[in-house]
């Protein structure tokens, strides 16, 4: 009798999932787009509640259903970039895995996804990520050129801001694997935040998640960069092929990173001042925005890892 009622209650909450879903899918993806990252969340807790098996089915049959309402593309392209976050965040809070555990999870999976639909994308449409953005970026460049001739600047000015331009261009287009890598990241950050908080108010405190503020890189972290650059200094040496977007692509990843444990002391300080939550984001958000100030929390990033400023690992050594 009892297996009976939950398979009656796991069917009932798929249905309603499901559901919502397709309507949230249909019409948010027209009126709020961002939101479409929080997809994999009902599924991951519905698979939480009854079974990672009932998460595969529930978001298989919301794909069909955006399918025959938005094409097949459209269903596959949920089912290929959203199932694996939503499976792997849904395993490793069933499995009580650490928050570094479950966001490193989370993120290779929604990495891979993400670019094994621009490699389908591709092969459907024949479109390039990379040959789309540089014909974007040539576009933005012709009009931005046009725009400082009208403003009266000289050759010599206009050909200076455009040599600027071309290279930031070309830096960007070389860094897209780390900005997809740093998108995965904070997408699956997000979903891990965003479920535990909902778990946490439907009674499961099997969750387990780290606030920003104790974000901390592992403690090898600095010989492990060391291995790293070292590596691509090798792989520069032989000349080996793409190594200097290789070079370029872990330089940033580095100060990325080093720049996120700095924002989180930062944070970890305005915490311990106790000052508003508001007062705290703007903080934040304007630190994030002002480039200068990246530097400095960049350093600070670096700083807490060597001295470890907060006193996080030596708490967890008491």
């Amino acid at each position: 009798m009892k297996n009976n009622d939950k398979i009656k209650k796991s069917t009932i909450e798929s249905i309603i999932v499901i559901s919502i879903m397709a309507l949230y899918i249909v019409y948010g993806i027209h009126v709020v787009p961002l939101l479409m990252l929080f997809i994999p969340i009902p599924f991951a807790i519905l698979g939480i509640r009854n079974g990672i098996y009932i998460n595969v089915i529930s978001i298989t049959a919301t794909s069909l259903i955006i399918g025959v309402l938005l094409g097949f593309i459209s269903g596959v392209s949920i089912i290929l970039i959203f199932a694996p976050l939503s499976l792997a965040l849904n395993y490793c809070i069933s499995k009580r895995k650490s928050s570094m555990e479950t966001i490193l999870i989370t993120t290779i999976a929604f990495f891979i996804s993400f670019l094994v639909l621009i490699g389908l994308e591709a092969n459907i449409s024949d479109l390039n990520l990379t040959k789309q953005l540089e014909n974007n970026f040539t576009q933005l460049l012709t009009m931005q050129i046009d725009m400082l001739n009208e403003m009266g600047m000289s050759k010599y000015e206009v050909l200076r801001t455009t040599d600027l331009l071309e290279n930031a261009y070309k830096t960007i287009i070389i860094l897209i694997p780390s900005l997809i890598s740093i998108f995965s990241l904070v997408v699956s950050y997000v979903n891990l935040l965003f479920s535990s908080i909902i778990l946490r108010k439907m009674g499961y405190g099997i969750t387990n998640y780290k606030k920003f503020s104790k974000f901390k890189l592992p403690n090898n972290i600095i010989p492990g960069i060391g291995i790293m650059l070292f590596t691509a200094f090798i792989i520069k040496t032989l000349k080996i092929q793409y190594h200097e977007a290789l070079l370029i692509n872990i330089t940033f990843l580095i100060s990325f990173v080093f720049f996120l444990q700095g924002l989180a002391v930062l944070d970890f300080l305005l915490i311990k001042s106790k000052l508003h939550l508001v007062f705290r984001i703007l903080i934040i958000s304007l630190n994030i925005i002002f480039i200068p100030m990246s530097s400095i929390l960049f350093f600070i990033g670096i700083l807490d890892s060597i001295f470890d400023i907060r006193k996080i690992r030596r708490r967890k050594s008491l």
